[in-house]
């Protein structure tokens, strides 16, 4: 048993989470969600001076990718709980925290549908069809992310101030500040989808491949 398994079936145990065999995770895709969170984590705080841009969404939809939707899930949700608690502008609170973890699952399901579009073999560093697809995805699932966590952010206003949830709702969505955000969050992810895509998938494709090997 790795030390990544052990450790999960420690935490597991002491929490009554489902075990790794209940979620159909075998040792090879463990250590494959492992470093995606590593990852996920690394790039976070170092690009924290960067509001709205990371690789977060890239690296969930890659696991959805590489791993399946219910994996790619587990790979968000796990990121989230860790940075959103240890997060440098401050820990999200309960509901924020689950309001992040399910819009972040938007994107390993558009990476498990993209696999269904476009096979690993497939994957090319420079393809027009190929980066169309990724562009519409990161621009669709970004959209729908922003709407989701905005949208959240009008019923807390509406609540604090008791107002109509419309009227803040509306606020929250179409204020400047939150269309300039979801810009650039939306551009950017189009651009990192595009470019760093590709090579994302494909690199950690092989790393399970050899996790796979590894653990023969």
């Amino acid at each position: 048993m790795s030390n990544l398994t052990r450790s999960y079936a420690v935490i597991s145990k002491q929490f009554n989470f489902p075990s790794l065999d209940l979620l159909g995770i075998n040792k090879a895709d463990a250590i494959t969600v492992g470093v995606f969170i590593i990852a996920i984590l690394g790039t976070n705080y170092a690009m924290t001076g960067f509001p709205n841009v990371k690789l977060f969404d890239l690296l969930v939809f890659s696991a959805g990718y590489v791993l399946g939707f219910r994996k790619g899930v587990l790979v968000g949700v796990s990121a989230w709980l860790l940075y959103g608690t240890f997060n440098p502008w401050g820990p999200a609170d309960s509901l924020l925290l689950t309001i992040l973890m399910t819009s972040e699952a938007i994107y390993a399901f558009m990476g498990f549908g993209f696999r269904k579009l476009m096979e690993p073999n497939s994957l090319r560093i420079s393809n027009l069809r190929q980066s169309l697809i990724l562009g519409g995805l990161a621009a669709l699932s970004t959209f729908l992310y922003d709407l989701f966590t905005n949208v959240y952010t009008g019923v807390v206003w509406a609540n604090i101030s008791g107002g109509s949830y419309v009227d803040w709702i509306n606020i929250a969505l179409f204020n400047p500040g939150a269309l300039l955000f979801s810009f650039v969050h939306i551009s950017s992810n189009i651009v990192i989808f595009v470019t760093l895509g590709p090579l994302v998938m494909r690199g950690f494709m092989a790393l399970n491949r050899v996790a796979k090997i590894w653990n023969q």
